[in-house]
């Protein structure tokens, strides 16, 4: 008995085996090692791949929009050799009207083509070379900057003359009543801006003296518009505007400055409004054109002191335009400002034999009851032209709808000048002689 309780008691005092069940533990173990590293490799593959598609469709994006682009540049050419040269028999007719329409055919979607196409009686889905691809399109818009105020013109080195002249048309556009509040309410820092101030204050910004300018050409002083005491404190740049942002920098130009003239002002091109680029919607700069180049002994004529009035002539003048194929001269834009009554009964002629009596400035319409005034031959010379666009903006977006809720999309912005010469271009094409890009931006 002892025997066994001694066997028995020896057993209990040996040592435990302790190996058991490791073998679950290794495969537990390595079973979530790997599940860890494979769905690290999972995930970066698919970042991998969403990161290549999203590169291609990028690169296709982009690409679209630089279709775009070269689109227009082919609507302009088509533009310059075929419907500016034939402007005395067909108008002012401008292809960039047309150009959403042609967008459509190039790179809009099948449903686009094949309404383009009904609209057409034809089939578009049958042309080659028609169309981008699935999922895929491109948009363009053309706009000329030539109907635009460039406040460039009062920069670099001092030409008082050319200064002078943009100061009386930025006087002229801010002259109307209806602006009273932007000038008559301060700024984020408290400062008022008179309307003589702000039209100043664009000239100085861009011009490259330090001295401030005085429309009567006598000194003035130093320029003082106190850029140096905001929140965000910095100095006038004393140069050309880069782009038309750059004015927000300037004194007494804010949110609503911008969106009642924004839209009418440009640093591209050169110093004369085209009269037939601009748009009905910027007649407010109409009004300034004729308000800046009346006749010195109607400065007092009843239209210019009526904003209502003027404002009707403007709208009137710009509508007749796009019904009758723009203006063919400026003495028929004179001829037209100083007796609308005429031109609109159909007995103003192209000589403008009707500008030499300022009596015209008070006939009417009995139709339309817009009243005219005579202008100065010679400063309308100075600020307007007539004839074909020079300076273009071009919107292009390219689209690539990868599925319902994504939507790849890159934006090109461009300024094309239609005329600048290239003096040391590097292609044998005489056509790359002509023509160049003074902007380009990509989102």
């Amino acid at each position: 008995m002892r025997r066994i309780f001694t066997r028995i008691v020896a057993r209990l005092r040996r040592p435990v085996a302790r190996q058991k069940g490791i073998a679950l533990i290794v495969v537990t173990v390595t079973l979530a090692v790997l599940g860890g590293v494979i769905g690290d490799f999972a995930y970066n593959t698919r970042v991998d791949l969403e990161a290549a598609a999203n590169a291609r469709d990028v690169l296709r994006a982009e690409y679209l929009a630089r279709s775009g682009i070269n689109l227009a540049r082919l609507l302009i050419k088509v533009q310059q050799s075929v419907l500016d040269r034939n402007r005395q028999y067909i108008g002012d007719v401008q292809i960039s009207d047309f150009a959403p329409y042609l967008v459509q055919a190039f790179g809009g979607s099948a449903e686009d083509q094949a309404g383009l196409g009904s609209m057409l009686g034809i089939d578009l889905s049958q042309m080659k070379g028609l169309g981008v691809g699935k999922n895929a399109s491109f948009d363009l818009d053309m706009q000329a900057e030539d109907g635009k105020l460039n406040i460039n013109c009062g920069g670099g080195m001092n030409d008082f003359a050319r200064q002078q002249q943009l100061y009386a048309i930025l006087s002229a556009l801010f002259w109307p009543p209806r602006y009273n509040h932007m000038f008559e309410t301060p700024d984020s820092d408290g400062q008022y801006a008179t309307r003589d101030d702000v039209a100043r204050a664009i000239l100085d910004w861009a011009d490259a003296d330090t001295a401030r300018f005085d429309p009567a050409g006598n000194s003035s002083g130093a320029e003082d518009y106190r850029y140096d005491t905001g929140r965000d404190p910095y100095r006038a740049r004393d140069n050309f505007f880069d782009t038309i942002e750059e004015l927000n920098l300037v004194r007494g130009v804010g949110d609503e400055f911008w969106g009642s003239f924004g839209d009418m002002l440009t640093v591209y091109g050169g110093c004369k409004i085209n009269v037939g680029a601009i748009k009905p919607e910027d007649w407010p700069l109409m009004a300034a054109i004729i308000r800046a180049t009346v006749k010195d002994d109607h400065r007092n004529d009843p239209v210019l002191l009526d904003d209502v009035l003027l404002a009707g002539l403007s709208q009137q003048i710009l509508s007749m335009a796009q019904m009758t194929g723009g203006f063919s001269s400026t003495q028929q834009f004179i001829s037209l400002i100083t007796d609308p009554a005429s031109a609109l009964t159909g007995q103003n002629g192209q000589n403008g034999s009707s500008s030499s009596s300022s009596s015209s400035s008070s006939s009417s319409s009995s139709n339309s009851g817009i009243v005219g005034v005579p202008l100065d031959p010679a400063k309308v010379n100075n600020v307007i032209t007539v004839g074909p666009r020079r300076i273009w903006r071009l919107d292009a977006t390219g689209s690539i709808q990868r599925t319902k809720e994504k939507k790849i999309q890159v934006h090109l912005r461009a300024i094309w000048d239609a005329q600048h010469f290239n003096q040391n271009s590097t292609s044998g094409d005489p056509n790359d002689r002509i023509g160049t890009w003074v902007y380009w931006r990509e989102d």
